[in-house]
């Protein structure tokens, strides 16, 4: 790049990459703080430092946009605070995080943690359980080794089944290890099994239960639930059904994760779900019966068309539709709780009759309802800030 650009592409273009990758760099060591603290390990106090070094990294990209690039041409353009904001009001200056430092044991103590859980082993009464294995999902599940204390100790791990492999059999761990379980799928047997995993060290066992979910699916189309959810894009629908008058617009890239799928025009007047009204259409699979949960995110929109509120309508296979308000809650909490979250989740709940093949209903009912994703908890679905990633789908 010739240099009289130089300065011009740092001001538009690099230093809102820098500054956001080490913004986001100093939240994500602030919330494994948070983790590592909860569970005494010795990793707390590295994350602790971690983030003191990017809040001062900072100040320091701050000093060079306003005092040194091209001279302070650009002095206070990005003055505005950033860092330590509690609610929707800025803070008067920066203020780094809170973080915890731990006093350490002088002697090593051995920890387990599994991924999907906050606990840890062996100080927490049941058994640690990995998220389920299937055939349709890639990758796999990790177990963490770590020191709640000074020093070093030596680690086993052991599998009960031959199919199910750990990264690591042994090592030593000073901080923490983690450490990767897969399946041989080739030579798993059919079926729903759970394998046992043993982890060893200061004469301390943990046991961590796989379960390996090798149903051999009939390869319908749809999605497939595995770990008791079913997670559903908007716009992977299996079919749209419209009318005369109304029908669907895909809207790439809003949103919390992939897109948004919202009736269309806007000017639609209400319509009835039921029939061959407007709605998209969902093959999912389940493996087992009885009453699950459908939790539709929903952009949060104000009632500007109704009195009564904005409205979808869902129902499963051949049942009547449940409609639901997504301006039911006209509280200041719930107004808040929608602009702090940037969605709603509205759930209905649903019996279902047998295992197998199922189609979802989303029945457009109002304009201006934007649906982002669908989750349907079978009993297994787990907190997570953007809900569970996609099931797998063919």
């Amino acid at each position: 790049m010739p240099a009289p650009y130089k300065d011009a592409y740092y001001q538009l273009v690099l230093h809102p990459v820098e500054a956001c990758a080490n913004l986001n760099e100093l939240y994500y060591n602030t919330a494994l703080n948070k983790l590592y603290a909860a569970q005494g390990r010795a990793d707390a106090n590295f994350t602790a430092e971690r983030v003191k070094q990017l809040f001062a990294k900072d100040a320091e990209i701050s000093n060079y946009y306003n005092k040194v690039l091209a001279g302070g041409k650009w002095d206070h353009m990005m003055d505005q605070t950033h860092i330590g904001y509690t609610y929707w009001q800025q803070p008067p200056v920066d203020k780094m995080p809170d973080v915890k430092t731990l006093g350490l044991p002088a002697s090593p103590q051995m920890g387990v943690a599994v991924e999907g859980s906050e606990s840890w082993w062996p100080h927490e009464s049941g058994k640690p359980v990995l998220p389920a294995f299937s055939p349709l999902e890639k990758g796999g599940h990790y177990v963490e080794i770590f020191n709640r204390g000074q020093g070093e100790f030596d680690f086993t791990a052991a599998s009960a089944a031959p199919y199910v492999t750990v990264s690591a059999k042994n090592g030593r761990i000073t901080t923490g290890q983690r450490l990767w379980v897969n399946v041989d799928w080739a030579k798993a047997p059919n079926g729903m099994h759970r394998v046992q995993l043993t982890f060893t060290g200061l004469n301390n066992r943990v046991t961590v239960g796989a379960v390996i979910n090798n149903l051999s699916p009939s390869l319908e189309k749809g999605f497939y639930e595995n770990d008791g959810y079913v997670s559903m894009e908007a716009a992977h629908y299996s079919k749209a059904v419209r009318s005369a008058s109304a029908g669907w617009q895909i809207i790439p890239a809003y949103g919390r994760t992939l897109s948004g799928v919202m009736p269309s025009p806007a000017t639609i007047k209400r319509q009835s779900p039921g029939g061959s009204s407007p709605h998209l259409e969902y093959e999912f699979n389940l493996t087992d019966t009885g009453f699950v949960k459908v939790k539709a995110y929903i952009s949060p929109t104000l009632d500007f068309k109704n009195a009564e509120g904005l409205h979808y309508a869902v129902s499963i296979d051949n049942e009547p539709s449940q409609q639901v308000n997504i301006d039911a809650d006209e509280s200041q909490a719930g107004w808040s709780n929608d602009v702090a979250r940037n969605i709603k989740v509205l759930t209905t709940s649903h019996r279902i009759g047998k295992p197998g093949k199922h189609i979802l209903k989303y029945w457009m009912v109002d304009p201006a309802v934007v649906l982002q994703k669908i989750v349907i908890d079978a009993g297994g679905e787990k907190p997570c800030y953007l809900g569970p990633p996609e099931s797998f789908r063919k």
